[in-house]
């Protein structure tokens, strides 16, 4: 038995085709026909880098969500006639509106009082009334410089309540504008480069110490003809820190 068991595993051996030894030359004319090189065999693929998407201008990207709310129309020529009255009023959630560096020249009307921002700084607007700052009840920061505004209504600051910074700077103002004292809110008053020449004890606080009124936190008055030396201290008087004025000699 163990005789015959040894003769079959002989056969099957010696059945098997004889071992052909192959060059290196063979070796690479099986890669050639298989569609791989001698140097493919160790080449390591390089991971290839994820493109990271960038996001547009003034937008907010989150995971799958790209948010571009509030109507930038800077550097177009547009002109006052060219923007309708109530032409934001359909954007109920309108937060910021920016209209900078073109030719309108006054402050468009009918805009949407959910606004907190606008910015309408170089433009040829030559005056701020009551009406054109109706309705802006939720409005924190004004931005008006550059500009040819030579007049401030009364008025027109009651309109937004809720004001806490103004830019007036680098236009035709000759005296500070009405009703600052009264603002409860405004913070910061950005007034130089202008022609004022002459500051009031009352033109920016109330009469007395009204603790209602929130302190300055800014004040900037320098390049206009005023004469410094010639303000009352008190003028001052609800400036959170005398450094937040900035005086300085008309050139």
């Amino acid at each position: 038995m163990k005789a015959t068991f040894v003769f079959l595993l002989l056969a099957q051996v010696s059945w098997a085709g004889p071992f052909q030894q192959k060059g290196l030359f063979d070796f690479m004319l099986e890669d050639e026909a298989s569609g791989i090189g001698p140097d493919d065999r160790f080449h390591e693929v390089p991971e290839l880098e994820p493109q990271v998407p960038v996001c547009p201008f003034r937008c907010q990207c989150h995971l799958r969500v790209v948010q571009c709310s509030d109507l930038e129309l800077g550097t177009n020529p547009l002109k006052s006639s060219g923007i309708e009255n109530g032409a934001f009023q359909g954007m109920k959630k309108l937060s910021y509106i920016r209209i900078a560096d073109t030719n309108i020249t006054t402050i468009p009307q009918g805009l949407p009082p959910s606004l907190t921002e606008l910015h309408l700084d170089g433009n040829k607007i030559t005056k701020v009334d009551a009406a054109s700052l109706k309705g802006l009840n939720n409005l924190a920061k004004l931005g008006l410089g550059f500009n040819s505004i030579s007049a401030v209504d009364n008025d027109s600051l009651a309109n937004t309540p809720h004001l806490r910074e103004l830019h007036l700077n680098n236009n035709k103002l000759i005296k500070v504008p009405g009703g600052l004292a009264d603002h409860k809110y405004i913070q910061v008053v950005y007034l130089h480069n202008n022609n004022i020449s002459a500051i009031g004890p009352n033109d920016f606080c109330p009469p007395g110490y009204n603790t209602k009124k929130a302190s300055y936190s800014g004040v900037s008055l320098f390049s206009n003809p005023v004469q410094y030396w010639e303000i009352q201290p008190s003028t001052f008087r609800c400036v959170y820190v005398r450094s937040a004025i900035q005086l300085g000699n008309y050139k």
